[in-house]
């Protein structure tokens, strides 16, 4: 196990700038997921960190020493690819053995011919022999020794690449988007195998993703990145939850955030669509906002008389089984559909009622909604008593 931390790293390719100044702290046997869409510059964090990307500026540093200097082989750090990189004239025993094989046998003793000659090769493959088997047994493919990659299956291929990072025994493991090639099904049944598997050897883990599900899923942190930089840093629920940046509101949560064009009163209150919520924030007057709500945020109720209320039509309705998402279009507010999240009880009390047909009684808990400045940054709310607005939406 080993703490790692970046410090001030920059990388360009040609003229273009793919990580700015990225500093990072991962804990001593943390899981932290870098996140982000393609081309944010994760993956190059990674090889970047492995020592197969050299940075422009800045320190790489495992346990406080800096490895800068350091080949990728003497920086005892693992990496699992998106396309396992498994050598396919192998079996999988040979396969997961190779780090031990090149790290322990002489050049010569490699050789198929004069390596045989050797009786220290003998003994030095016993031991790699012992090793390997005891990796498979941790991965359950101990029964795919003798089998090449071809004869496996895709969940079977991500073992063998895991058990090829695990035996070498490395201080940081780094793994670059090692699920993306698998179905769903077996994606979160490895997802499950991945989190058991860094609980039990207590290693630091560095994953990369563009899956946010996966990301607020397995993680102790994560960092979500944009465009080469860090945009926010915390745990899945700080991100969700207490987002510093719209861009994170947006690519946190499935389905994503509602956010509504607003303007700042001169109270500091806010108000949406005409009609004023009770939220206040530290913004001048006239400033234009952005109010960002959780699709949980919004709910079915019943009519309370002088509530506020926005006109809207029901657009669709996606029914998932154990809960429904409801889409619906704000008359006075942007074409984009809002998204409500609602149990299927309740869906099904209100068709029972007929209450969907009419006007829908949607609640608003503005007590969790985000309020972001015109640049996307985070706007500090004043405390308020109020915090449900009832929002009035006939349906088609």
């Amino acid at each position: 196990m080993a703490s790692l931390s970046i410090d001030r790293v920059t990388k360009t390719f040609g003229h273009q700038t793919v990580l700015k100044d990225v500093s990072l702290d991962v804990r001593d046997g943390e899981f932290l997921t870098l996140v982000g869409a393609s081309g944010c510059g994760k993956s190059t964090i990674l090889r970047v960190i492995a020592g197969l990307e050299p940075q422009d500026t800045g320190s790489i540093l495992i346990d406080g020493g800096r490895v800068d200097h350091l080949r990728p082989k003497q920086r005892n750090v693992a990496m699992v690819f998106q396309s396992y990189a498994l050598y396919p004239h192998m079996s999988v025993a040979d396969n997961i053995a190779m780090p031990l094989v090149m790290q322990r046998l002489r050049l010569a003793e490699r050789l198929p011919l004069v390596g045989r000659l050797s009786p220290r090769r003998g003994r030095v493959m016993a031991g790699v022999k012992g090793e390997v088997e005891a990796v498979a047994r941790q991965l359950q493919i101990d029964q795919l020794l003798a089998r090449r990659p071809a004869q496996l299956s895709g969940g079977q291929r991500q073992r063998v690449a895991l058990g090829r990072a695990m035996v070498r025994h490395p201080q940081v493991f780094l793994m670059d988007e090692p699920l993306s090639n698998l179905d769903a099904k077996l994606r979160v049944h490895m997802r499950a195998e991945l989190t058991e598997l860094h609980r039990r050897l207590g290693s630091t883990f560095i994953y990369v993703t563009h899956d946010q599900v996966e990301a607020m899923t397995m993680s102790d942190r994560v960092a979500l990145m944009d465009e080469g930089r860090i945009i926010q840093l915390g745990t899945p629920n700080e991100l969700y939850h207490d987002p510093l940046d719209l861009r994170v509101a947006r690519f946190i949560g499935s389905p994503g955030v509602n956010v509504l064009p607003g303007l700042v009163l001169a109270s500091g209150a806010v108000e949406v669509c005409g009609v004023k919520l009770p939220v206040e924030v530290e913004a001048k007057e006239g400033s234009i906002v952005d109010v960002g709500l959780r699709p949980e945020t919004l709910s079915l109720d019943a009519h309370h008389p002088g509530c506020p209320r926005l006109a809207a039509r029901l657009q669709s309705v996606e029914n998932l089984g154990a809960e429904v998402f409801l889409r619906f279009i704000i008359e006075a507010g942007p074409a984009e559909p809002v998204i409500l999240r609602a149990s299927l009880e309740s869906y099904e009390r209100g068709r029972h009622h007929g209450s969907l047909d009419g006007v829908v009684q949607v609640s608003v808990d503005t007590q969790r909604a985000t309020v972001f400045d015109a640049e996307g940054r985070r706007i500090a709310r004043r405390p308020v008593e109020a915090s449900v607005v009832r929002l009035s939406v006939p349906a088609e």
